[in-house]
C-alpha cells in the first residue's frame, strides 16, 4: 500500500509553468493523487493548461504536483486545482509550487489570488495556503427559503423574460458593473448557463436590460439554488431585484421545489436585508474565502 512508501525526495523536483501536453498527467493526478483539490470542470482544464494557467512540479519526467488557476478577471484569479502525488509531503511541495505559481501569475499581470475550498474535503490545503501568505478575505453565507410565498411582486413595469444567446453581451455588462473582479463570471460560465440552465432570465425596464438571475435545480427538482442575481447599479432603487426574486420563487413553486438556497458574501449587508425580508434565513453554513496579494516573486498581504 502507498501508505508505507517513503516520502518522495522533493530536492529532486522543480516547478515549471504548465503546458498543453501536461493534460494526461495532470488529469491523472487530479483523479488519483494522494492530495487533491479540484474546483474545475473537465472541459476547462485543457484550455487552462494550453494557456499556461498554472505550474507543475516535476522530477525527471514524472509529475509530482500541480496548481492551476481559473481564467482571470482584470487582475484577479481563483486557485481552482491543486494535486499532489502519493508520497509527496504537502507542506514542502506547496513551498515549491505556490511561489512559482505566484511568480508566473505576476508576470502576467495578476495581483490577487483567491481560494475557497470545502472544509470537509479540502481542509488540508487552507492551512498550507495561510502559511504561504493567504489571509481571510470574507465568508460566504448560505441562506435558505423553505416557504415559497412571495411577499412582494416588485416593480410591475419590469419585464422578465428568458435569456437568449444574443443577450450574452448585456448579461456580461451587467455582471461586470455589479461585482468586484473576483466575483465576476465570464462567458465560459454564463454562456453555457444560458444554453443549458433550467432558469436564466433577463429583467428589462423600458426595453433596456437592467438585471438578470439564474438558478440551478438539484435532487430531482426538490431544491432550487440561486446562483446569481444582479441589478444594474443605474437601475437600483426601482425594485428590480424584488421583481427577479418573485419570478424565481414562482419558478421554484411551479417546478415542485421544496426550498430555495443562495450564497452571499458576509459583507454584502444590503443584499442580506433584501433576502431576509423576502423570507430567506441564514442556515449557519459558512465558507471562508482566502486571498493573497502578489508583488513580483514576493507574497504580501493586502491592507
Amino acid at each position: 500500500m502507498w501508505l508505507f512508501r517513503k516520502s518522495l525526495d522533493l530536492s529532486r523536483a522543480a516547478p515549471r509553468p504548465v503546458v498543453a501536453d501536461d493534460i494526461t498527467a495532470v488529469s491523472r493526478l487530479l483523479r488519483d493523487g494522494g492530495r487533491r483539490y479540484y474546483g474545475l470542470t473537465g472541459s476547462e482544464l485543457p484550455a487552462l493548461l494550453a494557456d499556461g494557467r498554472g505550474v507543475a512540479l516535476l522530477s525527471g519526467g514524472e509529475l509530482w504536483g500541480a496548481a492551476i488557476v481559473g481564467w482571470p478577471a482584470h487582475n484577479t484569479c481563483w486557485l481552482r486545482a491543486v494535486a499532489l502525488a502519493e508520497g509527496v509531503e504537502p507542506r514542502p511541495a506547496l513551498e515549491l509550487l505556490i511561489p512559482a505559481l505566484h511568480q508566473t501569475l505576476a508576470n502576467r499581470g495578476i495581483s490577487y489570488v483567491y481560494f475557497a475550498g470545502d472544509e470537509t474535503t479540502d481542509g488540508w490545503l487552507a492551512p498550507l495556503l495561510r502559511a504561504a501568505g493567504y489571509q481571510s478575505d470574507t465568508d460566504v453565507i448560505v441562506y435558505e427559503k423553505q416557504d415559497l410565498d412571495i411577499p412582494d411582486e416588485g416593480n410591475p413595469e419590469v419585464r422578465i423574460r428568458p435569456v437568449e444567446s444574443a443577450d450574452l453581451a448585456a448579461v456580461l455588462r451587467i455582471d461586470e458593473a455589479c461585482f468586484e473582479p473576483q466575483w465576476q463570471k465570464d462567458d465560459t460560465i454564463l454562456a453555457p448557463a444560458i444554453e443549458q440552465g433550467p432558469y436564466f432570465v433577463l429583467a428589462e425596464l423600458a426595453g433596456n436590460p437592467v438585471g438578470y438571475a439564474y438558478a440551478t435545480s438539484h435532487f430531482g427538482g426538490r431544491l432550487v439554488h440561486l446562483v446569481r442575481i444582479a441589478v444594474d447599479p443605474r437601475s437600483r432603487g426601482q425594485r428590480v431585484g424584488v421583481r427577479l426574486l418573485a419570478d424565481l420563487v414562482a419558478f421554484a413553486e411551479e417546478s415542485g421545489a421544496l426550498s430555495l438556497t443562495l450564497n452571499t458574501q458576509a459583507y454584502n449587508t444590503n443584499a442580506q436585508r433584501l433576502y431576509r425580508w423576502f423570507g430567506f434565513a441564514a442556515t449557519g453554513e459558512r465558507q471562508t474565502v482566502l486571498r493573497c496579494s502578489i508583488r513580483g516573486d514576493a507574497i504580501a498581504t493586502k491592507n
